[in-house]
């Protein structure tokens, strides 16, 4: 019966695909499919984690599965900023912003460059589009840079605006490093998700002109509904006229 649940799995993404069962609705019980297949529930839910990890189908607690809007991406860029690329008929992407003191834990203390249990002011952003969480992030700044204070009015998906709060606060970013790559989702991270498909994990850190660190990221996006594109400028210099 290993086997079996990819046969399962290639039947229900045939009939997500012919619109069968549509985007937002859900699908037959677990125990209805067990009946129609007849196999056993572990079985069927063994082939949904398939279209799970797929990113077609949504677990969601107490309610069922259901079928996952396609092609909704977030989109994060070079320069930090979102933009949505998604259906013209999808509703705008809504942002929350919640902004406390934390201490530093081993991983942030690495990151940031500062003892362990130090002060950082985290701003922590979750982004929604429809009923999808689209994009996870918390950014820091070490209080012994400057000590910000929210609330964070207007967030933007990436917290492009803790580097305008580092501005006016008289602290400037010289340089900014972003460090992309794709690995499977944290036990949060499936649960805020709903979703077992790896995510696109975007680790940044900004230096200002002597080279301190006075911000760092840890953003997470689906992996089936995000990308990052990143821009390169280079300095040509313009060619003499000849003659």
């Amino acid at each position: 019966m290993a086997a079996y649940y990819h046969s399962i799995a290639d039947d229900l993404r045939r009939r997500i695909e012919c619109a069968e069962y549509v985007v937002d609705e859900p699908l037959p019980s677990e125990a209805k499919l067990a009946i129609r297949y007849r196999v056993s529930v572990p079985t069927i839910r063994i082939a949904l984690e398939v279209l799970q990890a797929e990113g077609r189908v949504e677990k969601l607690h107490g309610r069922g599965n259901f079928v996952r809007r396609p092609e909704e991406r977030a989109v994060y860029g070079s320069a930090g900023h979102a933009v949505g690329r998604r259906a013209a008929e999808s509703p705008p992407m809504q942002v929350s912003a919640e902004v406390r003191t934390v201490s530093a834990t081993d991983g942030l203390s690495a990151l940031l460059q500062v003892r362990r249990g130090a002060l950082l002011t985290e701003f922590e952003y979750v982004s929604v589009l429809g009923t999808s969480v689209r994009g996870l992030a918390r950014l820091y700044v070490p209080q012994r840079v400057v000590k910000l204070k929210g609330p964070v009015v207007d967030p933007s998906p990436w917290g492009d605006e803790v580097r305008s709060l580092l501005a006016e606060a008289g602290v400037h970013v010289a340089s900014t490093v972003d460090r992309v790559a794709s690995r499977l989702p944290s036990t949060e991270e499936r649960k805020v998700f709903r979703s077992a498909a790896p995510v696109l994990a975007v680790e940044r850190t900004s230096t200002d002109f002597s080279g301190q660190i006075v911000e760092g990221a840890l953003l997470a996006l689906p992996g089936d509904r995000a990308e990052a594109v990143f821009t390169t400028r280079t300095h040509v210099e313009p060619m003499e006229a000849v003659g």
